[in-house]
């Protein structure tokens, strides 16, 4: 190697910078320049911040899968437990089988026209045995097809189930559950049954309700909603669906729809004429279903993205007893042209408040 050669290779190394460790590159040291100083701060805070975003979405994706795990289980549980359910219903009678006389000629235990009849008590479902074995506060099962499948509970208010699962674990998704309000047999059942649900991104829990929300058409292809609690397999029918506003300043300080009080009818407060009033006139969709004040009325709720505090929400009413899933004219369906928006959907929306009288 030439004298040249040895000196450029020498000044090669002398500028050839040392690697530095976190430490050097990351920690403020005692001799370190004031704009070195903040630098170190400013990408040790993008760090913090960085590790915390990981953190946080590795936890909510977990919640999510875990909530997937929980909800695949319990459905299992509760499908096996169906199988029961129809065990369950007393056979027909057998007509080559001829009664004896004592079963023809009526004791005298049996009661005469002028005495009262009594129901038999209601049994339990073997599908709410199941719920119940999981959590005590079970009260029931909710299914819309395609779009929402949850086990239904009941606490001592209606906070402890928006952050807490179906096995009192406290998480973000909670579960969906009764109000805590509503009577839900053997013996009495509430006018209306309000359950709430959070609107999932990923769809769980209410968050396929939005469906109703984005194409009111939707509802002919699913207007109906399976609820057993654990006496009962009912079927209703939903009616009204509409997005509302929980704070007064978002309707010009107008009074707002608690629709969640409309529990029991016969409160002079929330009688059965104004609910069905507003629950009618705010529907994004006319269906055709006709109500009476001796139905009884399931209602979902969940929370919306209209604007902040919004509320989307589905009501329905029970089957009456020469009802079925088959027997509603689907084709009297339209679209709500004008359905009733508090002020502030005109806000993002455009078009012209009309204020009522």
């Amino acid at each position: 190697m030439s004298m040249s050669d040895e000196v450029k290779a020498s000044a090669k190394k002398k500028h050839k910078k040392k690697k530095k460790s976190f430490k050097e590159a990351f920690i403020p040291m005692k001799d370190d320049p004031p704009s070195e100083v903040v630098n170190k701060i400013a990408a040790l805070f993008a760090i913090l911040v960085l590790v915390a975003s990981l953190v946080v979405l590795c936890v909510y994706f977990y919640g999510i899968l875990e909530q997937q795990h929980i909800n695949d289980n319990i459905t299992d549980i509760v499908d096996k437990a169906k199988l029961e359910n129809e065990a369950q219903v007393t056979p027909a009678a057998d007509p080559n089988v001829i009664p004896s006389p004592e079963e023809l000629i009526p004791s005298a235990s049996v009661q005469t026209e002028t005495e009262a009849v009594t129901s038999p008590p209601k049994e339990l479902l073997a599908s709410a045995r199941e719920l119940l074995a999981v959590n005590p506060d079970a009260v029931g099962y909710v299914v819309i097809p395609d779009c929402v499948k949850e086990p239904v509970v009941r606490g001592t208010d209606n906070e402890f189930y928006l952050t807490h699962n179906i096995y009192g674990s406290k998480r973000q998704c909670g579960t969906c559950f009764a109000d805590y309000r509503n009577d839900l047999g053997p013996d009495d059942y509430s006018d209306n049954i309000i359950l709430y649900s959070h609107n999932q991104k990923d769809g769980s829990m209410f968050g396929r309700l939005d469906y109703y929300r984005w194409d009111p058409g939707y509802w002919k292809e699913n207007p109906f909603i399976y609820f057993d609690t654990n006496y009962e397999e009912d079927i209703y029918v939903i009616f009204s669906s509409f997005v509302i506003n929980t704070l007064p300043e978002h309707d010009n300080g107008r009074e707002v729809f608690d629709y969640q009080n409309y529990i029991n009818f016969g409160d002079t407060d929330h009688t059965y004429e104004e609910f069905i009033d507003e629950v009618t006139k705010r529907s994004q969709i006319i269906t055709g279903v006709e109500c009476t004040e001796d139905d009884k009325f399931l209602t979902l709720s969940t929370c919306s993205t209209e604007w902040d505090e919004s509320r989307h929400v589905i009501v329905a009413r029970k089957l009456r007893e020469n009802e079925t899933v088959d027997s509603f004219d689907l084709s009297l369906f339209e679209k709500n042209p004008n359905p009733k928006w508090p002020a502030i959907y005109y806000k993002y929306n455009g078009g012209t408040y009309i204020e009522e009288e």
